[in-house]
This record gives C-alpha cells, structure tokens and sequence, in this order.
C-alpha cells in the first residue's frame, strides 16, 4: 500500500559522528528521504555536519529544541539560520514571548527554513505529565501549546501522531505536524505515544521521523526496502 509521498519520511541520525552517520546516509536517496540532525550528532561536530550532507543534497532538519529565555533563544536562532537547513525548532514550553523571539529571529535573518515547536515529547505519558504539575491531559496541552504557536506564526509542531487529526482541526490543514515515535515493525522502546506508518499517515502527518528501527537496523537493505514499498512513485 503506497501512503507516502517522496521526502515525506525524516530520518533521524542519532550518532556520535559524522563517520557513523555516513554509514546510513549512503543508503539513503535525497529525492526520498529528509535527515534530521539532533543534539547528539551536532554536539559532537557542529555545523560541517550541516555541509556535509546539504553538499549531498539533502533537506535537514535541525533539531536541538531551542529553549531558554526569550533573548538567548532569539540570539541561537539567528546564529542557527546562518547554516542552511530546510527546518528548525524550539520548545513551545519556553512561553509565548519566547516563541515570537524565534519567530522574529527568523524574520530578521535571511533563511527561508521552517520553523516548527515542540509540544510535549512522545517519551513522554499522563503519569509524567502529572508528576511535573501539569492539571491538564497530555491532548489538552498539545491542544493548547499548538494553538498558541499558530497564533504566533510559527509554522508547525512537533508531536505525536495521536495528537495530529486535532492539531490539523484546530490550526488548519496548512499548520505542519512532525511526527515521531513511528513504528514499522519494531514495539515500543523508550517512546510511551507512538503509532504505526499507517495510523500516522491516516491521522494526517505531513512529516514522519524514522530513528532507530531504520537506522539500528541489522539488514538496513532489506529495512529500507520495506520502507520505500509505502512511497508513492511520481
């Protein structure tokens, strides 16, 4: 059954090095598949990991989840939109003035990357959520986190595939949701609100990141032949 449509599906290269992370990317076309660059791979080498790929040509999404007072993150960001990346995100939980900063950062810079929020980490459950203090359920959150980042022009959210078809009616259909915590074939990890391929696409993900059951796996090959058989050929 083919779901997905070509650059639809973000890999997450969650690797210590550059060297490591070449070992997928080799198998990866950059007409199909976008990379995501989390803070493990960036700590470890910065921006060149950026060139490096962006010389293959492929789409990066920057993903470090800025989160800070107003002011630093407005100052990060702008130094962040130097870099060519195709996507960019902050953490909604920093508050709405930290949010319009981003959103002004990037305004005020040259990039045209998108610029998307994290709402509530698919690690994460209702028993978490209500022993950090929270009142309100984990949908009602998204809900309300979602809702303020549209108001202030941000581009889309980062949640969970659960969580998509009510973003999607509240913020619009145009309102961009990345979706991890996906499944194939692997069960659950270290993800509490996770979904299979077909439920997120159902749901109405735009973006879908595949981390681990692609990347760990123990015949890649054979993995991402599974993968491609839900693309869409154009």
């Amino acid at each position: 059954m083919k779901i997905i449509k070509p650059k639809q599906i973000i890999v997450a290269l969650d690797f210590d090095s550059i060297k490591e992370a070449s070992s997928i990317v080799k198998y990866l076309d950059p007409e199909i598949y976008r990379l995501k660059i989390g803070k493990q791979l960036f700590a470890c080498e910065g921006p060149k990991v950026l060139d490096k790929f962006n010389k293959q040509g492929f789409d990066l999404f920057l993903d470090l989840k800025l989160h800070d007072i107003p002011n630093t993150v407005y100052k990060a960001l702008k130094n962040l939109l130097n870099q060519d990346v195709w996507m960019t995100n902050i953490h909604l939980l920093g508050g709405e003035e930290m949010i319009q900063a981003a959103r002004e950062a990037r305004e005020n810079s040259k990039s045209k990357a998108l610029l998307i929020g994290v709402t509530v980490l698919t690690s994460l459950d209702e028993f978490n959520i209500k022993n950090m203090g929270f009142s309100v359920r984990i949908p009602e959150l998204v809900k309300i986190l979602s809702i303020t980042a549209k108001k202030n022009n941000i581009d889309g959210v980062v949640c969970s595939a659960q969580e998509v078809s009510e973003i999607k009616k509240n913020s619009g259909k145009d309102f961009i949701t990345v979706t991890p915590g996906i499944r194939i074939e692997q069960k659950n990890n270290d993800q509490a609100r996770v979904a299979s391929l077909e439920e997120a696409i159902k749901n109405g993900s735009d973006y879908i990141v595949l981390g681990r059951e692609l990347t760990a796996s123990k015949d890649i090959s054979k993995m991402i032949k599974k993968i491609e058989s839900y693309i869409i050929c154009e």
